[in-house]
């Protein structure tokens, strides 16, 4: 069985860089797992890599659409496979590079999503519940229905918690035990993948450290103009390009009711809980095999390399 190798953890962890050399190293192209970095236009709040960054590796899901197109979990999985049966036809190795805990899950653990259409008119009302009542009233809706997903979803962001009402209301069961049986189906079924699951780990204070200078190292690149387009597109309050983390923390800034410093200290606070939550997914959600993210890129790479002969 083909294996594929999946490089997950926090933002700012070191992914990038330890694929594009483990990728050098196997001879693998690379599949971006990063729920921003779809989106054209939206390269330095999305950390995209660039050109140099590279080093002539390929890289593939990344800038396939437009922040004002929709895209799903559905979409990406579906995508992704295609990718991974390209890539391996063609003798290559596949390597998943990304910190969207979601969008490994669906890959790793093959998610049927078959009887997730969406209630739009449904979707709507909750949109409305939102825009006349609050995110809070909308979170609480959430928590009476499942506290497990409510407790892994901020309340900000409107459009998790929507989704979770959604299949909530579909399937009529919770999205936490949803996601259980999916997990269950896929360990019954002949997977045509075998799936391998690196997350790095990092210390918390030193993270965190590399998350404020990345931050200040994007506001540099321009972060602030990129958000600004993001601003003027007017997109709904609940797009992913608006909800997540890395634009919408300037919009007050732009509206005159904070400072510069204030809306990057605020990213800085928002961009370290992103990575405790993704730490905790990663934690919960899948099977990994952890890395020291203290060590040296080419020591892991070698690490990767000796667990995947065995």
């Amino acid at each position: 069985m083909e294996k594929v190798i999946c490089i997950v953890g926090p933002t700012a962890s070191g992914k990038t860089g330890l694929a594009i050399e483990l990728a050098k190293k196997i001879d693998a192209e690379i599949i971006s797992a990063d729920s921003m970095q779809i989106y054209k236009g939206l390269d330095v709040g999305t950390a995209k890599v660039t050109k140099e960054e590279a080093q002539g590796i390929p890289h593939h899901m990344i800038d396939i659409c437009n922040p004002d197109e929709s895209f799903s979990v559905a979409d990406f999985k579906s995508m992704c496979y295609d990718k991974i049966d390209d890539i391996v036809k063609r003798g290559k190795k596949v390597i998943i590079a990304g910190g969207t805990g979601l969008y490994v899950n669906s890959v790793v653990y093959d998610m049927n999503f078959e009887d997730e259409d969406t209630d739009l008119s449904y979707r709507k009302e909750l949109e409305d519940i939102a825009n006349t009542k609050g995110k809070e009233y909308l979170y609480d809706m959430l928590l009476k229905v499942d506290k497990e997903s409510a407790s892994k979803i901020h309340m900000n962001n409107v459009k998790r918690v929507i989704r979770a009402l959604e299949i909530a209301k579909k399937t009529d069961m919770l999205k936490s035990e949803h996601m259980k049986n999916e997990k269950e189906r896929i360990e019954k079924n002949s997977p045509k993948y075998e799936f391998i699951v690196f997350c790095i780990e990092q210390d918390r204070q030193y993270l965190y450290n590399r998350i404020n200078l990345r931050v200040d190292l994007m506001v540099k690149d321009g972060i602030v103009d990129e958000a600004r387009k993001v601003y003027d597109m007017n997109l709904p309050s609940n797009s992913t390009c608006v909800q997540a983390i890395g634009y919408k923390e300037f919009f007050p800034y732009f509206e005159g009711s904070i400072t510069l410093q204030e809306a990057i200290d605020e990213l800085k606070k928002q961009t370290r809980h992103y990575a405790k939550r993704q730490m905790t997914w990663f934690n919960n959600k899948l099977n990994v095999i952890k890395l020291d993210g203290r060590k040296d890129k080419k020591e892991l790479v070698d690490e990767i390399i000796d667990y995947i002969k065995k």
